[in-house]
């Protein structure tokens, strides 16, 4: 009998444990068509990446996401990051140019101005001041919203 108690404790102890680790923000991955990313995404894609094709899409879900979290990679190595409506959120070149077209005028302006080439743009994240532009000398630039140069970041 003591030993069938010990073996029920020991049960429901680590079946609480198990529990506890599966955690509702913990992200749920999953992998999906083209067909079905958002159309606002589709046409971001189609716009500015024609020439590439999208390998994989990968959904996640939790509560951070507010819905989802579309991650795409596409043939030359580009991962474009959408919010659950389509809209990138993050765009990284991964030591490849970004398209200009992708790039807010005043922005590209100022970097074509500060950074000339060979130097380019490889990532661009769209945060709460405004955006970061990632330089291909890993130098980042943060910008506000209307594009005007706030700083470099640490």
């Amino acid at each position: 009998m003591k030993k069938l108690t010990w073996f029920a404790a020991a049960l429901i102890t680590g079946s609480a444990l198990t529990f506890m680790a599966c955690d509702k923000d913990d992200p749920i991955e999953s992998d999906i068509t083209y067909a079905e990313l958002p159309q606002l995404g589709k046409t971001m894609i189609e716009t500015h990446f024609e020439a590439n094709t999208v390998v994989s899409i990968t959904r996640k879900n939790n509560s951070d996401t507010d819905g989802g979290l579309y991650e795409v990679r596409l043939n030359n190595g580009i991962e474009i990051d959408l919010d659950k409506d389509g809209n990138w959120t993050d765009i990284e070149g991964n030591r490849q140019k970004l398209p200009d077209t992708l790039i807010p005028s005043p922005i590209l302006s100022y970097v074509v101005k500060q950074y000339p080439a060979p130097l380019f743009i490889e990532g661009i994240d769209k945060e709460p001041y405004g955006y970061q532009i990632d330089l291909s000398n890993d130098l980042d630039l943060k910008f506000n919203a209307d594009g005007s140069f706030i700083g470099l970041d640490d």
